[in-house]
Order: C-alpha cells, then structure tokens, then sequence
C-alpha cells in the first residue's frame, strides 16, 4: 500500500498537466515548503492523457489567449526549462481551422483581430489558400480558414512524464491511486480523508477538472463545470495527407497526422449528454467515421487500431476557472478544456497566487469569483 504523509504545507489534489505543472511550479518558487501530489488514477491515466494533443493560440477569447500565448515557449524549449532531453514531440505544421460558410469566416476574422492583439501571428485565408496548404481535405463548403504556423500538436505522455520528473527533481513528494474523499477545513488548515487516512495540508489546490464539483460542492462552493464527453480515434499509418492540425467546427472534428503517419481524429458527441461518462460508445464511430471521410477522403480506406474516450471540462464561458475559492487557502485550476495547452503558464500563474504573490489581472479575472459578480463574461466561441 502506498504510504502517505501526513502532513503537507501545500496539497494539490489531481495529476494531470494543471496538477504536476502547478505542484513543480510551487516547489520553484518555495523550495522551503514541502508540496505533496495525490491523484487518483496511475500515471496519464485521466484526461491529459486523452486528449488529441493540440497545441493553439488561436482562440477568440482574450484569457484562452494569453494563457496559450504565456504557455507557447515552455514548449518550445522544454527540454531546457524541465531538463526533459527526451523531447515532447513538438510538431510545429501549424493549425488551419476551416470555415464552412460566411458566419464562421466572420467569426475566424473578429477571431484574428483579437488574436493580433496579444501577438498571435494568425492569418485568414481564402478558399484557395486553404486547398493549396492541405490539398488532402474536401473542398466542398469551404469559403477560407484561420491558419497559425507556431500551432502544433505535441505529445500528451511526453509532457506528462516531463512535468512529473522535474516535480519530483524539485521535491514534490507525488502518491497515485489516492482518492481523496473529502476536505475538511480545520483552524485555517485543511484535512484531506483518503480511505481511513488523514492528512493535514495549510493550503490546498483541487486540479481534478470534471471532478471538481464532488470535492467543493460539499463544502457549499459552487464551481459551475459539466463533463462533455467526446471520442478519438486512430488510424494506421499513411502516407503524408496532413501538415496542419485541422479544425472543422461543420464536423465537430479535430484531425492530427502524426509523424508516425496516423491520423488521429477526435470528434465531438453532442448526441450525448453533459454528464455522460468517457467511455467509448459504439453509436458515435459511424457518424464520426462519415464525417472524418468526407473531410479527409484517404480515410475511407484507412483502417482503424484504437479508440478511447475521454471529457472535456465546459466551464460557461469555457475558459480555465484559476483562483482561490471563498475559502482562503483553497484553491481550483480547472481547464475549461485546454490543460494541456495551457498548464505550463496556468500552473506558474497559479503557484505566484497561492505563494501570495501578485498575478497580472488578465489572470485574476480567471478566478472563480467571476461566476458570482453578475458582470458580463467573455466567452469563447471557438470551441469544437
């Protein structure tokens, strides 16, 4: 049985890329503390490791933005940054997000302006343009696209096993297969039960994304998320029919030729509903199946070898809930569905905060106070 401190300075629940980066990024910043990690699963064995392993900045949002902008060169030189000299698997080709019809073209143009703004060198092309930089895809209804050539796809595993190595170099003490039941606060402290175990922590960060609700619900804090679930699948190698990452908000689909030669295709299931589990549901492969062939027709003939499921994190207005909750000394850092491409700056950001030091107010604006002001929120629209 995994022994378990029992006491903490700093306890984050979840280890995934918000849990490990946030966890490293305390032990930088106060090697004096001891920072204990507790996840319930194995290793990439929740979300992080999931997911379709984009990388973009090319959102419509200014906070999804700027956290991927601060994120951008972490990745670029993680091998230095996290002595990872493994290498991620950055493949910089660059993503192309199409346009099917004139509201979305508009949509990818106001997009682009905002995007100019925080430095996101992202253009708007034609239809042409689009053909000519992946002649692999279906022409039929594109009018133009968005295209960024610093986007990429990178792999999950890879980032996972560089963050929890570097955590552990630092000091962070990291136990797997914990379930932490609840929280309890205690004199301005916290007590995490895990099965008949106690341990005390002087502050908390709860990283568990979907699952956060079960942890603070209870304790009368209400952080408005839903899971979303959604499916990958991947194919058998082929020969070069994809540089770009593509994004079809017509498919509600996400493709990505890896450097292997697979395609991988992850596609939305809208049919289901919020709440639903991540497993695999054979009703969604055919549906999936039709509309990754008709955007990419070399598909048809690919066959596949796996399939797994996994959630996205739907926040209101889908960006990433960072802060400390109305209980001092507790925290959240929940995705809004894009841990993986922003955890480097959301989990540095987040450990200046929970330090006491002080973060730009683009960040602060992420806190999860912003669901009780009654102002108005910005809201991402370019979500598949």
């Amino acid at each position: 049985m995994t022994t378990l401190p029992r006491t903490a300075d700093i306890a984050v629940i979840g280890g995934g890329a918000y849990g490990l980066s946030a966890a490293l990024w305390l032990r930088r910043l106060r090697p004096d503390l001891s920072v204990l990690l507790l996840d319930r699963s194995d290793f990439a064995g929740n979300e992080t490791g999931r997911c379709g392993a984009g990388f973009r900045a090319q959102w419509g949002a200014a906070g999804n933005i700027r956290l991927c902008q601060e994120s951008l060169p972490f990745y670029e030189n993680f091998a230095e940054e996290f002595g990872y000299p493994e290498g991620i698997e950055f493949k910089q080709d660059g993503y192309l997000i199409l346009a099917h019809g004139e509201e979305q073209l508009d949509q990818l143009r106001r997009n682009i302006a905002l995007q100019a703004r925080f430095g996101v060198d992202s253009t708007l092309l034609i239809a042409e343009e689009v053909a000519r930089l992946a002649p692999g895809l279906n022409p039929a209804g594109v009018v133009g696209g968005s295209f960024c050539a610093r986007d990429g796809s990178l792999s999950p595993f890879r980032v996972l096993d560089g963050f929890h190595r570097a955590a552990v170099r630092s000091g962070v003490i990291v136990r797997h297969r914990v379930t932490i039941d609840s929280i309890e606060p205690r004199n301005g402290a916290f007590r995490l039960r895990a099965g008949g175990e106690a341990i005390e922590a002087g502050r908390v960060v709860v990283a568990t994304d979907t699952r956060i609700p079960q942890l603070l619900g209870p304790l009368g804090i209400d952080i408005p998320v839903q899971p979303y679930p959604n499916q990958a699948f991947v194919t058998e190698p082929l020969p070069p029919r994809l540089g770009p990452c593509v994004v079809s908000f017509a498919h509600e689909m996400f493709l990505n030729q890896t450097a292997r030669g697979s395609v991988v295709v992850v596609a939305s299931d809208r049919r289901r509903a919020l709440g639903a589990d991540a497993q695999p549901t054979a009703d969604l492969f055919p549906r999936a199946a039709a509309h990754a062939i008709d955007l990419l027709p070399a598909l048809g003939t690919a066959r596949l070898l796996r399939s797994w499921g996994g959630l996205y994190s739907i926040t209101p207005d889908m960006l990433a809930v960072l802060g400390e909750t109305a209980l001092p000394g507790l925290f959240v850092a929940l995705s809004g569905a894009k841990g993986f491409m922003t955890a480097p700056a959301a989990g540095r950001l987040l450990a200046h905060l929970v330090d006491g030091q002080a973060v730009p107010d683009w960040f602060a604006r992420l806190s999860p106070a912003r669901f009780a002001s009654g102002e108005e929120m910005e809201k991402e629209p370019a979500i598949v």
